[in-house]
């Protein structure tokens, strides 16, 4: 009697860095077209079928690249921002602040957006570590979904890995030992900094 092996088994036994976009659409039980537009974020996928879909990427290491896992050791000098929603003025503000530091430092940013989607937000990581950003920022409002977390541990991991590093801006840590770097705000400071410039006007009544 012989026993099934799964697409992940085969992946591991040649080695584990292999993975196709045919393995992936095998795993998930989809159409390699199905994948490619899940990966895209340009065209309707359903949840059930996307949050398959990332599953399997996630379980086969899939990278859509090859080009980008030959040059492992290469530097893109790009900073990659992952934000909520463009137009929102909070994020805006974080945004412009990121891509002045890169172009000071020589490095191109590239501004994406969530719209609240954590899946896509995961295949966003997924795309910058493909496009081998030096780094990647998440910006606010993370989920405390175990499973969310547990996904996006791994991309940190991942990252870190090809020499990139997650940054948390005003987001709760990952865990100890997953490798990810802390900005928090200030909002001690913030709440200071309003009524004493009130006060610095003239002003004595604040509300």
């Amino acid at each position: 009697m012989t026993e099934k092996s799964s697409p992940t088994d085969a992946i591991h036994a040649r080695g584990g860095s292999g993975a196709t976009i045919a393995d992936v659409a095998q795993a998930a039980g989809v159409s390699v077209a199905t994948v490619s537009r899940a990966l895209s974020g340009n065209y309707p996928v359903g949840k059930a079928t996307r949050e398959r879909i990332f599953r399997s990427v996630t379980d086969l290491g899939y990278v859509a690249n090859a080009h980008a896992r030959a040059l492992a050791g290469a530097t893109t000098r790009t900073v990659g921002i992952i934000i909520n929603d463009v137009a929102d003025p909070f994020f805006a503000y974080i945004a412009r602040g990121v891509e002045r530091q890169a172009s000071a430092e020589g490095r191109m940013c590239l501004i994406t957006a969530t719209h609240g989607d954590k899946e896509r937000e995961l295949a966003l990581v997924d795309l910058m570590r493909e496009q081998r950003t030096d780094a990647v920022i998440l910006v606010g409002g993370a989920s405390d979904d175990p499973r969310y977390r547990k996904q996006m541990a791994d991309r940190a991991r991942a990252l870190a890995a090809a020499g990139s590093s997650l940054v948390l801006c005003g987001r709760p840590s990952l865990g100890a030992g997953v490798p990810t770097k802390m900005d928090t705000y200030d909002n001690e400071g913030g709440a200071f900094a309003i009524p004493d410039y009130l006060i610095s006007q003239g002003h004595r009544r604040i509300l």
